[in-house]
């Protein structure tokens, strides 16, 4: 019997010891091998984060006393979230959530409430108060609400292409909004801190953190609100009375390049994006869609054609009526002055592919040789830098194509016809910026839709500078000559005398046909019809220049005359109005 006990104390004192060197094993494994693992998890169990979303910076115009004028604000609103880990009745949550803010949903989410491993699940967006104050009501556990914000356009689709728009996730797109997202999004925060069950914080300790978020810029648009507006209203006048649906504008100082007004029609309101199904409608055409400019090309010809000293203002040439370039023949859409000499500002009043032609033939000592190709093509992308994009603000700005002169594609009839605006692609916004850099002394300053930032109290923090870029795009001489040429085309083509009423205006209008996407060749009836001018004030001084573009117009006569130029007057008359100019 003794050894019996004997026996069974040893075998439960064996027993003990390894079920006791189990625990110590155990607790060694988990206090020293899986020390860093566990006290993640619970760090992960015990402590709430929250990201602190900062406020988007606002967008602002201003009028020509410079007072501000609010195109995108903030409204304060809620995301509705929830903890898996910590709800206790899904099903409650589930029909809280449908009940209250069933149209702010995010689609799948509902489902992940059961899922236990998550601990932050996004339910719905945009919670206005009212809702959020219902949802504070019914008190559900797991249950949470976070000030967030959406954008407020108290202008509606003023200015909208060049604004653009935040979506749901709160990502800037199109325009300006993602342009510059990083400078309007601002940097979130970080509200770290140890919790009970509830999420309550219990107290503050080192795994404590509070890293405030920091808001993002508001910035000012060089955007006249004034101009535009009248611009948005009398390009869809304009695009009705051609019969056209499409179309663009825009007004530039043509001093420092900033943009005073840009629109495109069909427009769309940035609070309803999503209704819209075409998503060229978000576009700046003045931007983002290449052209031919069509016959306002022929005042940067004759622009260096002066310049390189190869012709002068007086300069005349015979007009034949049509030119035999290589197995091309190119001929003037104004026939009536066929057979007669004609000066440079005729060249350009009765808008002359023939003259154009002679000018770059004098490029090359009398003929489309390589010289003259490069001597044009020098002029067409160094000194009016119409290769490359500008740098304005606005994102998807396109490129344009022009084509080197040793192309072997008929580069000799391909420079014929790009001295007139066809075979090249351009944006409205090369072609004003370029402009304004020919008739401003030479001067090209990089086009530019930001004039600064401010702060809550309208104060200026930081001014964005004209960019000079390029001195001498013309000398000033040749800059001024061509200046008063186009004021004496306007003045005696077009009724320019009865439109101005006396006040200092020059432009030129540009037709140019468009391929037909059906036979890839140049259509008889799709065209796309330019204006370009400036006004400027008694001492000659360019005070405003405007770019008008229509598509398609179905109106008698050329789309650049008949279509664009009657907006570009009317346009033209307002600012004479609106900046005050006297004769």
């Amino acid at each position: 019997m003794n050894a019996t006990k004997t026996s069974r104390s040893r075998f439960l004192t064996v027993g003990l010891f390894l079920i006791l060197a189990v625990f110590v094993m155990r607790l060694f494994n988990i206090q020293i091998i899986q020390h860093n693992e566990f006290l993640a998890k619970a760090d992960a169990m015990q402590t709430t984060k929250a990201t602190i979303n900062p406020a988007r910076g606002q967008i602002f115009v201003q009028d020509r006393d410079g007072n501000l004028a609010p195109l995108v604000l903030n409204r304060t609103v809620y995301t509705l979230f929830a903890d898996p880990s910590t709800v206790e009745d899904a099903e409650a949550v589930k029909n809280l959530a449908q009940k209250i803010a069933g149209g702010q949903l995010i689609n799948g989410n509902l489902a992940k409430l059961t899922d236990e491993d998550l601990q932050y699940v996004v339910l719905a967006r945009g919670v206005s108060w009212q809702q959020a104050q219902q949802i504070r009501e019914a008190d559900l556990e797991g249950v949470g609400l976070q000030v967030d914000s959406e954008r407020v356009y108290p202008e509606g689709s003023l200015a909208a292409q060049t604004l653009g728009f935040v979506n749901a996730d709160g990502e800037g797109q199109y325009g300006v909004e993602q342009f510059l997202d990083e400078e309007l999004a601002g940097t979130p925060g970080l509200l770290q801190a140890v919790t009970d069950v509830r999420r309550i914080p219990l107290t503050i300790g080192t795994h404590d953190v509070s890293i405030p978020a920091q808001n993002g810029e508001n910035i000012v648009l060089s955007i006249d609100r004034n101009i535009q507006f009248q611009v948005e209203q009398l390009l869809a006048e304009g695009l009705k009375n051609a019969n056209a649906t499409t179309g663009s504008a825009v007004v530039m100082d043509p001093q420092t390049s900033r943009v005073l007004a840009m629109a495109s029609l069909p427009s769309f309101n940035p609070e309803e994006f999503n209704k819209v199904t075409d998503a060229s409608t978000f576009q700046a055409m003045a931007v983002t869609n290449a052209y031919e400019p069509g016959s306002v090309m022929k005042l940067f010809t004759v622009g260096a054609g002066m310049d390189a000293n190869v012709i002068g203002r007086e300069s005349t040439f015979y007009n034949p009526g049509c030119v035999q370039i290589d197995d091309a023949k190119i001929c003037n859409v104004e026939r009536r002055v066929d057979g007669q000499m004609m000066s440079m500002t005729q060249l350009l009043q009765y808008s002359l592919n023939t003259g154009a032609v002679w000018v770059l033939e004098q490029m090359g000592g009398g003929s489309i040789n390589l010289a003259a190709r490069q001597m044009f093509y020098k002029y067409t992308t160094d000194n009016f830098r119409l290769k490359g994009k500008t740098g304005i603000e606005i994102v998807g700005e396109s490129n344009s194509v022009i084509f080197p002169p040793d192309d072997p594609s008929g580069a000799r009839v391909r420079y014929a016809n790009m001295t007139f605006g066809q075979g090249e692609q351009l944006t409205m916004i090369q072609v004003i910026a370029a402009f304004s850099a020919a008739i401003n002394g030479g001067n090209y300053y990089q086009p530019t839709i930001l004039l600064g930032t401010t702060d809550s109290s309208g104060k200026t923090l930081r001014e964005n500078q004209p960019k000079l870029v390029q001195e001498n795009s013309l000398r000033p001489e040749v800059s001024n000559n061509l200046k008063e040429m186009l004021q004496q085309a306007r003045y005696l083509g077009a009724s320019g005398k009865t439109k101005d009423n006396g006040f200092y205006v020059g432009g030129k209008s540009g037709t140019a046909q468009k391929i037909d996407p059906v036979t890839g060749k140049y259509s008889d009836t799709l065209t796309t019809g330019t204006y370009i001018g400036f006004g400027a004030d008694k001492t000659g001084t360019p005070k405003y220049a405007i770019m008008v573009r229509v598509d398609d117009a179905r109106v008698g006569g050329y789309a650049g005359s008949a279509a664009a130029q009657p907006i570009f007057d009317v346009l033209s008359n307002f600012m004479i109005q609106y900046e005050g100019i006297s004769k």
